[in-house]
């Protein structure tokens, strides 16, 4: 054994004093195992210096590699960064370019003075109404007027704002009338914004329909729209403003959604029951033969059959019955009346229930001036029809006016 074996390691003296442990070295076994434990700890910081060496030294090399030969990434591909420099995950790099975002939808939300200010599109009147503008309309102050005549214009009535499309912003729905020379007609469309602001027609929502008078599938009126979440919802009446009383009608709301392609009836009931406050009242006459009374006069009477064919009373039938010239009204009965002429005659009869007739006689004279038998003094014309009772207005009968108006001759006898 050399002779310097039990001599201590300057090595693990030097251990011992940059750590702070003791100088002296005890003897025996407890020496044997204090100086294990010294030399394994020695190995373990000794490992600890190399490392922190070995990660110092790592990017100062990576950055020579670089340098002497880089190779090239493609184009806009952050560089990848070495697993061994870091065991924590590292963001990659951004490359200058903006990461692309959908761009909000526009907002359109247009108020009613907006709409009523602008120049916007409308889709073609139905036919019937090929007066009232279309195509490119410019509004002031909420009215359209059109330009080969001021008695027709387009009034922006009422908007509503909804999701129309699903997009998450509002569209707008407006109620339009047009009105000419003793009719209306309305109209809903639905507008939005372009991505500029600019205004745009969606679609037509609905229409007023064409019949004269009602049927289950008529909208002769609409009174007003309201929003819903998704669509617009439209107040149709049965019957319309033109002439009829409006508590004559019946009312409903209906919804209308946009399709993608266009607005269809997405709620609300579809078709109008029968009008309990409407009648088909008809009127019937014939030829009426006047005979000589004296030396210059002539007499006859006019009978008329007045029906309800139903199918709902009539409270107030009302008989009107125009004379030729040269004739007039004579012993009228307590329910007629005559204009100062006597040429005109109004009748205001009793209610008539469903089904129900009754017969009216209006005696009539006539000078015949010489007149030969057989000769045609004039043509007479009666006209039924009902008015309402709360209001005075005119009642309406369904069907076609050809029953409602009856003629015939007025003939002397020969």
């Amino acid at each position: 054994m050399p002779e310097h074996d039990n001599a201590p390691d300057l090595d693990d003296i030097f251990t011992a004093y940059t750590s702070g442990g003791p100088l002296a070295v005890p003897s025996g076994a407890a020496a044997a195992q204090h100086v294990a434990r010294r030399r394994r700890t020695t190995r373990l910081v000794a490992a600890g210096v190399l490392a922190v060496a070995v990660l110092a030294a790592a990017p100062a090399l990576a950055s020579t590699w670089t340098d002497q030969d880089p190779p090239i990434p493609p184009a806009e591909t952050p560089t990848p960064i070495p697993s061994t420099l870091s065991a924590t995950p590292t963001a990659t790099p951004s490359t200058g370019v903006p990461t692309p975002s959908a761009s909000a939808p526009p907002e359109g939300r247009i108020s009613k003075e907006q709409l009523g200010g602008a120049t916007i599109d409308l889709p073609e009147w139905p036919a019937g109404q090929l007066a009232c503008p279309s195509g490119r309309v410019r509004f002031s102050e909420g009215v359209a007027v059109h330009p080969a005549d001021r008695d027709i214009t387009i009034e922006v009535r009422q908007v509503a704002h909804s999701d129309l499309d699903r997009d998450g912003a509002q569209e707008t729905a407006a109620l339009l009338l047009c009105n000419g020379r003793e009719w209306s007609k309305a109209r809903v469309l639905a507008f939005d914004r372009t991505a500029t602001g600019d205004i745009e027609t969606m679609g037509l929502v609905v229409e007023q329909t064409d019949q004269a008078w009602p049927t289950s599938n008529s909208i002769a009126g609409i009174r007003s729209i309201r929003p819903a979440a998704t669509a617009v919802e439209v107040e149709v009446a049965d019957f319309g403003n033109n002439g009829v009383p409006l508590s004559l009608a019946q009312h409903q709301w209906r919804a209308y959604s946009w399709s993608g392609k266009g607005f269809v009836q997405s709620g609300g009931p579809t078709t109008f029951p029968p009008n309990p406050r409407i009648t088909d009242l008809s009127i019937s006459g014939d030829d009426v033969r006047l005979s000589p009374v004296g030396s210059n006069r002539a007499k006859g009477v006019i009978k008329l059959e007045v029906a309800n064919l139903g199918p709902g009373q009539a409270p107030e039938p009302q008989v009107q019955v125009y004379l030729p010239r040269g004739t007039t009204a004579a012993s009228l009965p307590k329910e007629c009346t005559a204009s100062d002429s006597g040429t005109e005659v109004t009748c205001q009869l009793a209610a008539l229930t469903a089904k129900g007739s009754t017969t009216l006689e209006v005696p009539v004279s006539a000078q015949p001036s010489g007149l030969a038998p057989g000769s045609t003094i004039g043509e007479y014309a009666a006209r039924v029809r009902s008015v309402e009772t709360a209001g005075g207005g005119w009642f309406p009968t369904v069907g076609s006016d050809d029953d409602n108006v009856t003629t015939g001759d007025l003939i002397m006898l020969e």
